[in-house]
């Protein structure tokens, strides 16, 4: 579901100022592509603030016991999600970054695949996470890491993303599990592009619109 579908966000001036905090990059890193850049809102402390607030208001009575953040940018709204509701954080990682034992899931990419990786023992069974991210496409990278986290007895009570298309609030790969988005991906500049959700060197993207989000 999205934030502004809510009773009591419906018109949030907060949902709007962080829409407009993401800036949009015409034709990076191709032409042809939106590149929608989440780094302006990490600049921006209000609407950064703001962002975590909205999820935090949204997560702190579900006891949520582990926030896992996917790599990249999960990490950079997980660890104060965490510190905010009483949660620890779990990175989920591309391969060979973490320095102890691992459990790894593999998973399909446009031309490709891909693996997250979690140290052994992060997660105890029974435990209920919250999966948080940048922005869901394909839903290929969230599929891969509830996949993950129930390997290990985890209870995945939801996913989240600061942005998303409406398209994927019910993608069959993430197994029926919830998903909330704060907002669409904006759409100036005009170009043409044909392709949805697609994975370009490994990393998850959404061209919709000619929409392109995405982070090494």
């Amino acid at each position: 579901m999205f934030a502004g579908d809510q009773n009591g966000l419906q018109g949030d001036p907060r949902l709007k100022a962080i829409s407009e905090a993401i800036r949009v990059v015409p034709h990076f890193p191709k032409p042809g592509i939106m590149f929608q850049d989440i780094t302006t809102l990490l600049l921006d402390h209000k609407a950064f603030k703001d962002t975590v607030d909205i999820f935090v208001d949204r997560y702190r009575d579900m006891s949520i016991s582990v926030v896992a953040g996917v790599e990249a940018r999960g990490f950079m709204f997980g660890p104060s999600i965490a510190l905010a509701i009483g949660a620890k954080f779990v990175p989920l990682r591309k391969p060979g970054k973490l320095p102890g034992g691992v459990i790894s899931e593999a998973y399909v990419l446009e031309y490709g695949t891909d693996c997250l990786e979690m140290h052994v023992g992060a997660v105890q069974p029974g435990e209920r996470v919250l999966v948080i991210d940048d922005l869901v496409a394909t839903g290929g990278t969230l599929s891969a890491a509830i996949c993950l986290l129930e390997r290990v007895g985890a209870q995945v009570v939801e996913c989240a993303c600061v942005v998303g298309l409406r398209e994927a609030k019910g993608h069959p790969r993430l197994n029926g599990k919830p998903l909330y988005i704060l907002v669409e991906p904006s759409q100036q500049g005009n170009c043409s592009a044909p392709v949805n959700g697609v994975a370009v060197n490994g990393v998850e993207t959404c061209r919709h619109g000619d929409i392109y989000l995405s982070m090494n």
